[in-house]
């Protein structure tokens, strides 16, 4: 009967290791809850083998196997309760608890060689099967030091959810509160009847079918990757990447829908063949290379006429990456030929709208100041808060007619505002990401993305727009780390030899840095962070903006609260 039990907990284990492969097979992040099931899994079969035991050397390997699940299923279900609370935890105490975890188990797997986990263990028969009992050693204080540190910590983590985490499902908290309500139930009753035996493999079949809930579900909560499935699912455009010495990047599954020779080529290697589309893609790059960028072009490929952008990314002044957008207009195309030539002129217009071409810019523009923000771990939703607080001092100066500024001038500032970091594409990844303070080498490294992001400005936008915007987007990008006091950089301007714009710019990117957490410090609080920037008025910052400064400070202190609120 007994053993009829262990081995029904076997099988549902496994089949529930196939149907969280089911339930994730889109899902990118499995790991945390992949390892408790075969954990589990693991768990199951040395109570079975624990059950067909017949001498203590059999029971000894068996239960080696439980330990193999027991001491690193605690921490499973620690991380994907960390990540179903969408709470991340410190690399160090990863670390920690990956290292407590093989310690455990290197102290479990001593026994029979040593009296440091069990003093003393025979092999006893228990409910008609196989059993053993033992005294614990010292090292056994370990294993229940880590079953308490993870019960205090998982209660903790639920509880703070709970109250405060309201953009994580009430449901999935529930499932999870299940989980732990089990694992504490099953020790009583396992001390009570003594023995793990009966109690352990369906708790750990139970834990499965909690998680399984909680796997076919989390995924609709992913708004990140909902929001990227919806966007590819109604896209119809294809996307080509191609670096400046004819470089394969890659290009998106339309592409290679509306470009069959480009299956052809390898990412990472040149483009190769003699295709239409290949020498057209080489020939374009050339010409971008030269100088002379056009950004967008027509081209016909079979019977489908093809209308192409082109976006610069530059790395260096003579590397850079080329995106390629590719749209599909043979029907208007068609229907334009067919009106004749009296509308070749209507065409015209058409294809160099103002219109078309800023909406491509601004795709491009917000698509890499999210690709920069994405890379640096440091400064997560820092252009959209920046963007929002350049205009609530932008309401404030045109109440004021601050410096005879036009209005103009404050479109173009709060156009530009998102840019304001473009150059931090250009940064090593092992410096952008790196989470702490710079050394003063990286710093100094850190220092040329103002410089890098102006040249990356005025590539993107010289083709595209008035000269006025193009100097103003670039001096927000170059000068916004400038002091009023000269001791800012990179050039080391002081006072009113400073763009307004960088002045204004600055003011919202420190007010930002301030109030915002960051991985090497905690958030100020608003009164603090207001008297930092008042204190810093005649320094670091313009003081004739002290005025605008206080005027927009509730204001500020709203905007902060509601992102606050909303989480």
């Amino acid at each position: 009967m007994i053993l009829g039990y262990l081995f029904a907990m076997c099988i549902l284990a496994a089949v529930n290791v196939a149907l969280l492969s089911h339930a994730n097979s889109n899902y990118n992040q499995r790991g945390p809850y992949a390892a408790i099931f075969f954990a589990a899994f693991f768990s199951c079969v040395g109570y079975l083998f624990l059950g067909l035991s017949t001498n203590i050397d059999e029971a000894n390997i068996a239960n080696k196997i439980c330990y193999l699940g027991a001491s690193f299923l605690p921490m499973f279900t620690f991380q994907a309760i960390l990540l179903v609370c969408d709470i991340k935890a410190p690399d160090r105490l990863n670390g920690f608890l990956g290292v407590l975890s093989f310690v455990v188990f290197g102290l479990a797997a001593t026994t029979g060689y040593s009296d440091i986990y069990y003093t003393s263990m025979k092999w006893v028969e228990l409910y008609g099967v196989g059993n053993y009992e033992a005294t614990f050693g010292p090292g056994h204080l370990l294993f229940n030091f880590m079953l308490v540190f993870y019960l205090v910590a998982n209660v903790s983590l639920l509880t703070y959810s709970f109250i405060k985490k309201k953009n994580v499902s009430f449901k999935n908290l529930i499932a999870l509160t299940l989980v732990e309500i089990a694992s504490i139930v099953s020790f009583l009753v396992a001390r009570i009847i003594g023995t793990d035996t009966l109690v352990m493999p369906a708790v750990y079949v139970f834990d499965q079918l909690a998680l399984l809930y909680i796997c076919f579900r989390v995924r609709y909560y992913d708004i990140n990757q909902s929001a990227m499935n919806a966007l590819e699912e109604g896209n119809t455009d294809g996307f080509i990447s191609v670096f400046f010495d004819h470089t394969f990047l890659g290009c998106n599954k339309i592409a290679y829908k509306f470009f069959e020779p480009l299956k052809e080529s390898r990412v990472d290697k040149p483009l190769v063949g003699d295709s239409e589309i290949v020498k057209f893609l080489k020939s374009w790059v050339d010409e971008c290379q030269s100088g002379n960028v056009e950004p967008v072009k027509e081209f016909q490929f079979g019977v489908r006429h093809y209308k192409f952008s082109v976006k610069v990314l530059r790395v260096t002044q003579r590397r850079a990456v080329y995106l390629f957008k590719a749209e599909d207009d043979s029907d208007v195309h068609n229907y334009v030929q067919m009106l004749g030539s009296s509308n070749l002129r209507l065409k015209s217009k058409i294809k160099n709208s103002a219109h078309q071409i800023n909406a491509i810019q601004e795709q491009m523009i917000v698509g890499m100041a999210n690709m920069v923000e994405n890379r640096d771990s440091n400064t997560g939703g820092h252009i959209k808060r920046t963007s929002h607080l350049v205009s609530i001092l932008v309401n404030e100066l045109r109440k004021e007619g601050f410096a005879g500024c036009d209005e103009d001038f404050y479109t173009a500032l709060v156009k530009s505002a998102p840019m304001h970091d473009l150059g931090k594409i250009a940064v090593d990844d092992a410096i952008l990401r790196k989470p702490g303070r710079f050394t003063p080498e990286e710093y100094e490294v850190m220092k040329t993305h103002p410089a890098k992001g102006a040249a990356i400005v005025e590539n993107l936008l010289v083709s595209l727009e008035s000269p006025e915007f193009v100097q103003i987007a670039k001096n927000v990008a170059l000068s916004h780390h400038e002091r009023y006091d000269g001791k800012g950089y990179p050039n080391g301007l002081s006072g009113t030899d400073i763009p307004v714009e960088a002045r204004i710019m600055a003011v919202a990117d420190v007010y930002d840095a301030l109030v915002s957490k960051r991985c090497y410090k905690e958030k100020f609080s608003f009164e603090t962070a207001y008297g930092i920037i008042i204190d810093g008025m005649g320094t670091q910052f313009d003081p004739s903006l002290r005025t605008c400064f206080e005027n927009s400070r509730q204001q500020l202190e709203d905007y902060y609260s509601s992102l606050v609120d909303a989480e």
